[in-house]
Formats: C-alpha cells, structure tokens, sequence
C-alpha cells in the first residue's frame, strides 16, 4: 500500500513538473542574475529562451511613482515592472538600475512571496509563485536612490522580461527588454549647489544668513540618508548632536526654492 501510495505521488508531481507552464523549463524561481540587457550585464533571456530580441506581441514597461520621473537622493521610490501579452499566461522579469559606470541605488524587496534580489542584490528577479498572470503581470520593488556621495545625476533602469505561453516548453515564448530612465531633482532655481554662502559652519553651529521665509531645514548624511527635518524658520542649529563628517545641509524656502550646503563636522 505504501509502495503504490509513494508511487502515485511521484507520477503526479512529476506531471506537475512537465505540465507546468513553460517558465519552470527555464528559470522557475527567477533569473541567474546579470541578463537585463543593461551595458553592464552584456546579456538577456534569449540565451536560454531561443527567440529574436523584442519580437511578437508582448512587451514591457517600467515606472514609477517619481514625479516628472525625477529622483532626490537618498530618497526611496516604488518601481513597478508590466510584462503583457494579448494571450500568454506565465511571465519573468529581471531588473536593475545603473548610473553608466556602476550599479545605482539599493533594491528593497517588497513581495518576498514573488520576487527577490539577485546578482549580488543589484537586481531584483521573479519567484516560481510570481510568474503566473493573464495577458497581463506585474511586479513592484522599492528602490532608494543614491546618496549625495555617489550620484551622477542620471539612472537608467533595464528590465528583460520573459513572456511565455504556457505551452509547456521553452519554444514559442517572447522576451521582451526596456529602458527607463531617471534623473535627479534639479530646480532651476537651486542657488549655488553644493556652494552656497547663505549656509556656513561655525563653532559647532549651522547659521542660515537669508531674508527668505523657510518653510523647512533638512540635514543628510553624506550617503543621502535624510536624518533630521527641522519645520521652522531657525537661523542656527547646533550641530553637537552629530557625528563628525561630511553632511549636506537643504534649505527650502516657502517659495519652493532650494539652497544646499556641503558642510563637513569636526
């Protein structure tokens, strides 16, 4: 009885196996890592998937929540991934973000049941629970963008996706790549980036010399990571409560206009 029992459960995981749609045959549980058709990576899914490049009736899409597609650093962001297709039923993606020379920003997962970081988490991929959806699929990851130090002032997200029709094997499938591409916050009236004198260090104070109402004070650390916001029209702050290093200083006024200082604590 066990004999028969144990054999039934093999042959039907086993047609579950070969019956399941054809994404399983290639990366069930997400992709190796480095096929996102970035400049970076060099490669996408037409190595295992034998199809042309952005052929057929699929596609992809990436966007996000940024206004005017516009990024502060240190600032954290959904990015959200659509693979469709009129009639396929089984998709996988991988995505990544780079600034030209490097990976950009850090990846933060936010459907651990679906998705998960790759490529030594500067990616994100599919899960096998994740593939599944009906001529349409989506997938969302929170991304914080780099820090003061580190950004170039452009991002470029890359996504291969897989769009598969279910047919049980890895021909007949689509892959399908995109680029989306952010860049950082600038206000054409940011005074003297980085430079300006309205904001000096001294003695262990930060003094604000402007006529201008404030409507906020924000302080960085030199990796972007906001870590106080004053609400009010201070003119100096103690700067005793900090660490010594490198922090920039945001100030913006009531009219939307941002001044930013690079001070450095002693």
């Amino acid at each position: 009885m066990k004999k028969t029992l144990l054999f039934t459960i093999s042959v039907l995981l086993g047609l579950i196996f070969f019956t399941y749609p054809e994404i399983t045959k290639g990366k069930a549980n997400g992709s190796p890592g480095s096929k996102t058709n970035s400049p970076i990576d060099g490669n996408n899914c037409t190595g295992c998937h034998n199809t042309p490049l952005n052929n057929g009736q699929g596609s992809v899409i990436i966007s996000s929540n940024m206004q005017n597609n516009e990024y502060l650093p240190g600032e954290t962001y959904t990015i959200t991934v659509t693979a469709s297709h009129p009639s396929f039923i089984t998709y996988g993606f991988e995505l990544t973000a780079e600034n030209g020379t490097s990976k950009a920003g850090n990846f933060t997962i936010l459907s651990s049941a679906t998705t998960k970081l790759v490529n030594g988490g500067n990616a994100v991929t599919h899960k096998l629970s994740g593939t599944l959806g009906s001529a349409t699929k989506t997938w969302t990851v929170d991304w914080t963008a780099p820090g003061f130090a580190s950004s170039l002032g452009t991002v470029d997200f890359y996504v291969c996706t897989v769009n598969g029709n279910g047919d049980g094997d890895n021909s007949g499938d689509e892959v399908h790549t995109n680029i989306y591409t952010v860049n950082e916050q600038q206000s054409a009236s940011i005074t003297e980036y980085y430079n300006s004198d309205i904001v000096k260090y001294i003695n262990n104070e930060v003094i604000i010399s402007t006529d201008k109402e404030l409507n906020s004070i924000r302080i960085y650390d030199i990796n972007g990571k906001l870590i106080k916001i004053i609400n009010s029209n201070v003119r100096k702050i103690s700067t005793s409560e900090f660490k010594n290093g490198i922090y920039i200083i945001e100030l913006i006024e009531n009219s939307g206009n941002k001044i930013t200082k690079k001070i450095n604590i002693l």
